[in-house]
């Protein structure tokens, strides 16, 4: 009972954890079908991963369940990411590829069984291992096998529900990220099917959870593919395309890449002379310096303008002033230590959660030593809402048209390319399949 109590304090300190971090690390997390998680029945949690450490800390933070997440084994030596697979309460898997004993794997899939069929949750990440890749990669049989196995020991109504991870920039901070959830797969078919066809129900079922991942993640076969469609999304909205929201993107991005798919087997000659035209507009509008939401809408002039930058400035001073030193820090670690770009996000987040605690209490300590203890309460008061008052401030000034860089006449030039530019891809979006 104490131990059942203890997991449930946990659980909660890792949810307002997880809410906590990434709500300052992320400018938007928006959440799509969370009322699509079953109520009452005991649920598989499948996800992509695609930014290690941040892609458990989404599902925690805002599905709205409270899993047991399945993690590689090397993560309980990892000295940053040990603690937190400690506080979700994470179950190991264990991989010939990592040099694990993998005959302990019966165990974990033995706790995972048991968990289920007390009606708990479980989630695991079926790609096996956090990649970089701009769509899902193929899937491991292991969820498929956890599901049957646990509807095979006694965990009626179990449900296996899919979410996607689709990050605007993974790396960046105060980036926006779309979490959805997809419709519940429900295995009694394949379940059926087990005891006498055991392998063919796992493959039946991992290719449903397969598809059932596609349906919520990006659509996209390369880093090539996926550049070109979210250029052509950027040209065919009609508003900022950084005011649309991740959802409605997600959307345009299916959309156009089954029409652009379409249009390269029955006129590939027209779908090329669109890539180069898109291609020759981007060369001309970085020549200039130009973002495309500098082409959305005309950049604020004048004294009013410039009265209202120089308030900002001074808003965000006392900010930039107390935290800047734990705002660069891991971002200058991470820069320096990870190989790949699934892992910086992780390093930024948990070298915050280090760094910034241990700064302001040097701070306090120093105001406390100049003005003794109201001095120091004041500023561990300041410290993180000046903070957040610059992160608000340079989130608006991202976002507004930048009022330097080409002339009136190469912006009007540009954006009557851009206006033809736009009608070409509509006209592809909106032909008949």
């Amino acid at each position: 009972m104490a131990r059942a109590r203890l997991r449930r304090l946990l659980d909660v300190l890792a949810f307002r954890l997880a809410r906590l971090l990434l709500g300052v690390f992320f400018r938007d997390v928006e959440v799509v079908g969370r009322e699509r998680v079953p109520r009452g029945a005991p649920l598989l949690i499948i996800a992509n991963h695609v930014n290690n450490l941040i892609d458990p800390m989404l599902i925690l933070g805002y599905a709205g369940v409270r899993p047991r997440f399945l993690a590689k084994s090397t993560l309980w030596k990892h000295p940053i990411v040990a603690p937190a697979v400690i506080l979700l309460g994470a179950l190991p898997v264990y991989r010939r590829r990592d040099g694990a004993p993998v005959a302990r794997n019966f165990e974990t899939f033995a706790r995972c069984r048991l968990a289920l069929a007390e009606g708990e949750t479980i989630a695991i990440f079926p790609e096996g291992y956090s990649h970089n890749e701009p769509g899902a990669v193929p899937l491991k049989t292991g969820a498929a096998r956890i599901a049957l196995e646990a509807g095979a020991h006694g965990a009626p109504g179990l449900r296996v529900v899919p979410i996607g991870l689709v990050y605007e920039d993974k790396e960046r901070f105060r980036s926006r990220v779309l979490v959805q959830v997809g419709e519940p797969i429900d295995p009694a078919e394949e379940q059926a099917e087990y005891e006498s066809a055991p392998r063919a129900a796992v493959q039946a079922l991992t290719a449903r959870i397969a598809a059932g991942l596609e349906s919520v993640t990006a659509p996209f076969a390369s880093w090539e593919e996926a550049r070109l469609i979210d250029r052509a999304v950027d040209l065919a909205v009609e508003a900022d395309p950084v005011a649309l929201p991740l959802s409605e993107r997600w959307s345009l991005w299916r959309a156009f890449s089954g029409r652009y798919a379409a249009l390269e087997k029955s006129d590939p000659e027209r779908a090329q002379r669109l890539v180069t035209a898109l291609r020759s507009y981007d060369e001309v509008r970085r020549r200039l310096g130009l973002r495309e939401s500098d082409l959305a809408a005309w950049p604020e002039r004048g004294g009013r303008a410039r009265v209202r930058d120089a308030f900002e400035r001074l808003a965000m001073a006392p900010g930039a002033v107390l935290n800047w030193l734990p705002y660069k820090l891991p971002t200058w670690i991470a820069d320096r230590v990870t190989r790949t770009p699934d892992e910086p996000a992780s390093y930024k987040v948990m070298g915050a959660l280090l760094f910034f605690p241990i700064w302001w209490a040097l701070e306090a300590a120093a105001a406390w030593a100049v003005g003794g203890p109201l001095a120091a309460l004041a500023l561990l008061a300041a410290a993180p809402v000046t903070g957040l008052v610059f992160l608000r401030i340079h989130d608006r000034q991202r976002l507004r048209p930048l009022p330097v860089g080409a002339s009136f006449a190469e912006r009007a030039a540009l954006r009557d390319r851009r206006a033809a530019l736009r009608r070409q891809i509509r006209a592809v979006v909106n032909a008949r399949p």
